[in-house]
């Protein structure tokens, strides 16, 4: 493999980092859990935020103190014209919210089209917050798990058939799918929205990790049929693809100005548009980020293909689907002698932090979760640490 610039990240530069990745661990362990990246940001993205310190401008977005404005110059219209060229998904400025992030998203729908009690649909494993942004608002996840099999993960139709009840409001769908790397065929989608709309639900589709594709097409769930278009809130934003998790911001974008609305007052006076800095970062990103953003897949490719030969090769009894999108890889540790919990058992005696599977829903139990988004290095580090100390169960 020809050298790249991101083999030469320096892991005591990391460690001295300040943020949740490297300090939630001990020291000795090497983090590979939250969904970051270890790599260099985009020069775009960097010379935009520059550019609003020199101007010692960090004053309040004009969408902060006036509601109506549109915030930063060409932010919404960035964002539209992305979901039109990557995805064939129209909208218009007016059909964009801000949002601090895909979790606050979603926390926000449910309080506005789904009342105290009333159910959501879950595909499960899922990315955590999105069932605590439901329990919070008091609304009831309703969990349907993912058929698990030797070519990955299925859609259990009969399943989420039998889940609705009286109660049930809204399905939501993670597109691609946290933490399984999951690309849904445009025939799941479609049958998935018939099934939305013969049972008149609301669906909320987070496709925050949409840039973040290897293989196959993503088509966004809005634009499977004009009744997905008319029931469906599609999340969005820059912050996984283009690494700035920390300046908080995303979007809500749907075709029905109705559900925007009331999404919008679920949020009044609660939930702050976001700040400056992420608006500039995100019309950078979009604007000037495509170079960035294609050499970075590249390098995640070759992260990705690497550890599933190391697994595979070397760690044969765990089982693992190669992520068609994400830098996420699910691993099966149920084989394996680390355990019940083997995000604990990893951490603790291969100095590997992981995310713990149960954490995910159904059919997460005795899985982990790995951010392969980091140094070739550093990632060879880890396997070769996990390898130490995974052996086949008895």
């Amino acid at each position: 493999m020809e050298h790249h610039r991101y083999d030469d990240i320096s892991l005591d530069t990391l460690k001295a980092r300040p943020g949740a990745k490297w300090r939630t661990f001990p020291a000795d362990v090497l983090p590979l859990w939250i969904a970051e990246m270890d790599f260099p940001l985009a020069e775009p993205i960097k010379a935009a935020v520059r550019s609003r310190l020199d101007a010692d401008d960090l004053g309040y977005p004009a969408a902060a103190a006036y509601p109506t404005a549109a915030g930063l110059p060409g932010l919404r219209e960035a964002v539209v014209e992305r979901l039109a060229a990557r995805y064939r998904l129209a909208a218009t400025p007016d059909q964009v919210e801000m949002l601090s992030s895909t979790s606050a998203g979603f926390g926000l729908a449910a309080r506005a089209v789904a009342g105290p009690g009333d159910e959501v649909l879950l595909l499960t494993p899922l990315y955590p917050p999105f069932k605590h942004a439901i329990e919070t608002v008091g609304r009831v996840p309703v969990e349907v798990e993912l058929v698990r099999g030797d070519d990955g993960y299925t859609i259990d139709f009969a399943a989420l058939e039998a889940a609705v009840t009286p109660a049930t409001r809204i399905m939501m769908l993670c597109s691609p799918h946290n933490p399984i790397g999951k690309v849904f065929t445009r025939a799941e989608l479609t049958q998935l929205a018939d099934f939305a709309q013969r049972h008149n639900l609301w669906v909320v589709s987070d496709e925050l990790h949409a840039d973040l594709l290897f293989d196959g097409e993503h088509v966004a769930f809005a634009t499977v049929s004009e009744s997905a278009a008319q029931r469906t809130l599609t999340l969005y934003g820059p912050t996984k693809a283009f690494n700035i998790p920390g300046l908080r911001i995303s979007f809500a974008v749907s075709a029905n100005a109705g559900l925007l609305k009331r999404v919008k007052a679920a949020g009044a006076g609660l939930a702050p548009s976001p700040n400056s800095l992420g608006m500039a970062a995100t019309v950078a990103a979009y604007r000037e980020g495509g170079p960035w953003l294609t050499d970075t897949l590249e390098y995640l490719r070759g992260n990705r293909d690497y550890l599933m030969n190391f697994v595979r090769e070397r760690l044969p009894e765990v089982g693992v689907h190669t992520p068609a999108a994400t830098y996420l890889a699910w691993l099966d540790m149920r084989r394996t002698a680390v355990g019940e919990t083997p995000g604990k058992t990893l951490a603790e005696r291969a100095k590997v932090g992981l995310n713990e599977g149960s954490s995910f829903g159904k059919g997460g139990a005795g899985f982990v979760r790995l951010n392969f988004a980091t140094s070739r290095a550093i990632l060879s580090e880890a396997l070769e640490r996990i390898a130490s100390v995974v052996a086949p169960r008895d």
